[in-house]
């Protein structure tokens, strides 16, 4: 199965379905099932500070107790919009807290939107190490 690792906070908020586009500067032709690793970078004490102190962030996750080096949940990737084009028209799709997503990621020109779907935590985390990109989990989960 394919794994793409993100550095916390943003794992985290993948996994609780609070974060619904991860975006990047490249995109993938692949679609479906995709593991969410995080990554083993811990925040430093002024991210902490940072993202504890931020409403859409404190909302949804405790910045003391995150995961870390572990695949820690399962999403489905559904699409991939260029970010200028899905920027033009956020208004249309109401089902998006748009300030809030904006808030999670950086929406500026020739990036890519990956829409991620039906965020499911793992019960039991999965210690790995991650690597750049999608790589590749033969294991189970």
């Amino acid at each position: 199965m394919k794994v793409l690792s993100l550095l916390q906070p943003w794992a985290s908020l993948v996994a609780c379905g609070a974060k619904r586009y991860e975006v990047r500067g490249w995109q993938t032709p692949h679609r479906g099932p995709l593991l969410i690793h995080a990554s083993a970078r811990v925040l430093t004490r002024r991210e902490k500070i940072l993202f504890g102190n931020a409403d859409y962030f404190r909302d949804f996750i405790d910045v003391d107790n995150l995961p870390y080096g572990s695949v820690i949940a399962q999403v489905e990737l559904t699409a991939i919009f260029r970010t200028d084009l899905l920027v033009a028209q956020m208004d249309l799709d109401r089902s998006v807290n748009w300030q809030q997503e904006l808030a999670f990621d950086n929406y500026g020109p020739k990036r890519y939107a990956w829409k991620l779907e039906g965020a499911r935590p793992l019960r039991y985390f999965l210690p790995m190490k991650g690597s750049l990109g999608l790589w590749n989990y033969d294991g189970e989960i």
